[in-house]
């Protein structure tokens, strides 16, 4: 599409001139690098937050990543129209009812727009869920996206159909959808992309 108020061959020239730049940062004596230019594009930002979180509650330290960049592309100041706040878009109630858990040893919750605080809470709330259902990764998602006892819900009635993981396409909420999907497609990203960003090669 064309630069707005720009002639076409204008536009044309620009976004040459930008194609040949980019082919020369990512370029390698072997040729174009993929993984070059996806660590370029999908940066992890707060590392060593995702990983000592991750660590400490037992989640895929590039879930965790997927999930704040799904939700807030990393911005901590992200606040919903339905009032998630942060990097993890958790909910006051969410975090209000992590505190009052017997297993949660942080003690008092601090900002929600605090990375530290909003990473530990929607990493140890990722693993509750991961528990709940089972290991199933695309359920804690979709309860992550549209509530656990909405998830639960469609469970008991057979809505997500049977097997080991649910099918994004049996999920009958569109947004929560399209989370899921967004989600498992940014980890595989950030998989190829840093390999080694927490620490160790998965």
């Amino acid at each position: 599409m064309p630069l707005p108020g720009a002639p076409l061959a204008f536009t044309v020239l620009i976004v040459t001139v930008l194609l040949v730049f980019l082919a020369g940062q990512i370029a390698t004596p072997g040729g174009f690098d993929l993984k070059i230019v996806q660590s370029r594009l999908y940066p992890i930002e707060y590392r060593e937050t995702i990983r000592e979180a991750s660590e400490r509650h037992g989640v895929d330290p590039y879930l965790v990543a997927a999930v704040v960049k799904a939700e807030s592309g990393y911005d901590p100041e992200a606040v919903s129209a339905a009032g998630a706040v942060g990097l993890m878009q958790l909910m006051p109630s969410t975090a209000e009812w992590i505190e009052g858990r017997d297993d949660w040893a942080a003690g008092a919750v601090g900002t929600l727009t605090d990375p530290e605080w909003n990473i530990e809470l929607g990493t140890y709330y990722l693993a509750f869920l991961l528990e709940l259902f089972e290991g199933d990764v695309r359920a804690t998602l979709a309860a992550y996206n549209a509530g656990q006892g909405t998830v639960a819900e469609w469970l008991a009635r057979g809505v997500l159909g049977e097997g080991a993981s649910l099918d994004p396409k049996d999920i009958p909420f569109p947004e929560t959808r399209g989370f899921v999907e967004r989600v498992e497609k940014l980890r595989l990203i950030y998989l190829q992309a840093h390999p080694e960003a927490f620490g160790r090669t998965p």
